[in-house]
């Protein structure tokens, strides 16, 4: 067994592309040589710091073992003349094989006789196989932009400097990027910066961190949390650590030292958000609240150095986070004395599609769709006209040039700053809201219908214009737009039925763009959204089967969804299930086979023409339980309507086993049918139980 080591040393890399490089040219690497049958241990993993990728394969076979492979040739037929000579066809495959025509065997198949002949084939050896796989992942690393450096034909994402590959104490020979693989790695830019040998593959994390380099970036992360988050106690305050930063300081230091900060009080007049951003995306610094979760005038800038004089590097970070704060003032001061009516006209010159227009327009039909919203979610229709007018005004400030993350938010605090509502400003605030799985969603009824005008409104609108998401490439952030619509309509408990929710938002597209929808686009919108809905429901763990049962009932409020789910997983696990499922199905084939000329649901049951006591029992629990059950479904007690159901099942095994439904007598065949069917449309009040699967 072997220990492998790689090193690819290089100019500093991208920081926010320093994780996914690294993670996916481990992952390629370990895929091929998985395909290829080796085997190597789990605590296998890859490191990555400012200036190398790299990765360790533990414990992984040197060779595998040789394989007895038969090669099969020509059919005999094709191979042998009449007399029995060798044709070119059978020596030709002798030839490539390496042996005579007389070594060559026969396998009998059921398409015929072929030749055949067993070859042995040496097993792969690791060192010679690697470096051509590590090369190929290489090449298929996710690199946007790779550059070229001196007179070289290669591009890499920087430019590199050395390489590392070796099995245990052995540097295995390969040439990449202009460099010959060896064991000498380079220490910490400032503290050591020299070449160090490595002895060993597993010694290869000692060596660096002999050269002040802490070379795991996972490591690395969870070191700079616990840095930042006692510094912050420092002060009696809490750190905001985004997890997204986290990961990109991580990928520019590979010695981190944390530094307390400190800023004017004065800055904190800014709303919290734009210091915030100001402070990390900027800089690169760590924000602190107090236990009231309001901001204080303090932050943790990481440095890549352990200085000998601590206070200066301290001014060093404080002396540029300053500006940045000036700034994010000044933009503060400077939106709020204008008034966002005056940006709306800005919007006009603003392309949000080139078919679809600017964001004016957007916002037109945004307000139209609040008007059909209006009278089934009961917000004020004054406020909501005025938050659709308002809402995109923010776009045209300085803060959100700046800080585009903002946009929404700082249109909120705008508007209520100028003397709008609360409402009208909530909404503003609340317009992209949920930004992604997990997130808050908007907090009042006005709010939610907001957001989901917005969303739905881009949603058709890039399925109108042949923009809709292929694959990957989603760049109008439609599923996430359909699922942040979901979420609303299911976590708020919204009224609203989503197909007519598209078809307004469709129209309202037609109409101010003058174009005409095809209705396979609108086919095409419903089916997007209905996968969106299926996979949040599967995620949650509803089987496809109860889900299928439920959409089957072309339910289409998502509010009454999950409790007839809910319902329906519960009826599955019951033991009268079965006999009901089964008794729907029976019912729907006899039924549908019946070809009859009229919907037997719309015609009346005559107890007059039962010829037995099974029907006679079946229609008495069905008439007795009728309108009871469809209160409760009115009232979504689904588990009562269930519990209800269940007084059928004896009754329908009777039924099933003693009545021929297809009788001689037509008027008693008609009748039974009736029966079955009037069965059915009272089970699939709930869901369509034909489609559901008792394992």
């Amino acid at each position: 067994m072997a220990d492998i080591l790689f090193e690819l040393g290089c100019e500093e890399l991208p920081p926010k592309a320093l994780y996914g490089l690294s993670k996916a040219l481990f992952d390629e690497v370990c895929a091929q040589l998985s395909e290829k049958g080796f085997a190597f241990a789990e605590d296998s993993r890859w490191y990555a710091s400012p200036r190398r990728l790299a990765f360790i394969l533990r414990d992984i076979s040197e060779q595998l073992p040789d394989q007895q492979v038969e090669k099969r040739g020509p059919s005999v037929q094709a191979a042998f003349d009449d007399l029995g000579q060798p044709k070119p066809a059978a020596i030709g495959f002798a030839r490539s094989v390496g042996a005579e025509v007389g070594d060559l065997q026969t396998l009998s198949t059921e398409k015929g006789d072929y030749l055949v002949y067993q070859v042995v084939e040496k097993g792969l050896n690791i060192n010679a196989l690697l470096p051509e796989i590590i090369g190929r992942s290489i090449k298929k690393m996710p690199i946007p932009k790779p550059m070229r450096w001196g007179r070289n034909e290669f591009a890499f994402i920087r430019p590199v400097h050395w390489l590392v590959l070796m099995n245990g104490d052995v540097v295995i020979p390969m040439g990449l990027f202009g460099h010959d693989s060896g064991r000498r790695t380079r220490g910490h830019r400032f503290h050591n910066n020299n070449w160090h040998d490595i002895p060993t593959a597993l010694d290869y994390q000692i060596v660096l961190q002999q050269a002040d380099i802490m070379v795991d970036h996972l490591e690395r992360e969870l070191l700079i949390k616990e840095q930042v988050q006692t510094a912050a106690a420092q002060v009696g305050g809490k750190a905001l650590i985004n997890s997204d930063l986290l990961q990109e300081v991580a990928s520019i230091t590979e010695k981190p030292v944390a530094v307390l900060g400190d800023f004017s009080t004065d800055f904190l007049e800014v709303p919290r958000e734009a210091l915030i951003s100001s402070m990390e995306k900027h800089q690169k610094y760590f924000a602190i609240e107090n236990e009231q979760g309001q901001l204080m005038p303090h932050f943790v800038a990481m440095a890549n150095i352990n200085s000998s004089n601590p206070s200066a590097v301290k001014q060093g970070f404080e002396k540029v986070i300053t500006p940045r704060l000036a700034d994010a003032r000044f933009f503060w001061d400077k939106d709020r004395a204008r008034s966002l009516e005056k940006n709306i006209p800005l919007l006009e010159k603003m392309i949000f599609e080139k078919s679809l227009g600017t964001i004016a327009d957007k916002t037109k039909r945004i307000a139209k769709l609040m008007q059909w919203l209006q009278p089934q979610l009961g917000f004020d229709v004054d406020e909501a006209e005025r938050a659709a007018k308002l809402m995109k005004s923010d776009l045209m400030s300085d803060m959100v040039d700046e800080f585009p993350d903002l946009q929404g938010l700082m249109g909120g605090y705008y508007a209520a700053a100028q003397g709008e509502s609360e409402e009208v400003a909530i909404a503003i605030r609340d317009q992209y809201l949920p930004k992604f799985v997990g997130d808050a969603l908007p907090e009042t009824v006005l709010g939610q219908a907001l957001s989901i005008a917005d969303k739905m409104d881009t949603l058709c609108g890039i399925f109108a214009v042949g923009k809709k998401p292929s694959g990957s490439k989603d760049p109008f952030a439609l599923r996430r737009a359909a699922l942040g619509v979901i979420h609303i309509l299911k976590d708020k408990s919204l009224p609203l039925n989503y197909d007519d929710l598209i078809e307004k938002a469709i129209e309202g597209i037609e109409k101010n763009c003058n174009m005409t929808i095809a209705d396979e686009v609108r086919v095409d919108v419903r089916m997007f959204f209905t996968e969106r809905l299926r996979n949040q429901f599967i995620k949650m763990g509803y089987s496809h089967d109860v889900f299928s049962a439920v959409k089957t009932l072309a339910v289409r409020i998502i509010a009454d969804i999950e409790p007839r789910l809910l319902a329906t997983e519960k009826f599955k696990k019951q033991p009268y299930a079965r006999s009901l499922i089964e008794a729907e199905k029976r019912a729907m084939n006899i039924v549908g086979k019946a070809n009859l000329e009229h919907n037997p649901c719309e015609m009346n049951v005559d107890p007059e023409l039962f010829t037995s006591d099974y029907e006679h029992n079946l229609y008495q629990q069905l008439t007795q339980i009728s309108d009871q059950f469809a209160q409760l479904v009115k009232n979504q007690e689904y588990d009562e309507g269930y519990r209800l159901l269940s007084r059928l099942a004896a009754p329908l095994d009777e039924y099933f086993e003693n009545v021929m439904v297809n009788t001689d007598d037509e008027n008693i065949r008609l009748n039974r049918l009736v029966q079955l069917a009037n069965f059915s449309k009272l089970t699939a009040s709930i869901a369509e139980l034909s489609n559901l699967v008792i394992n």
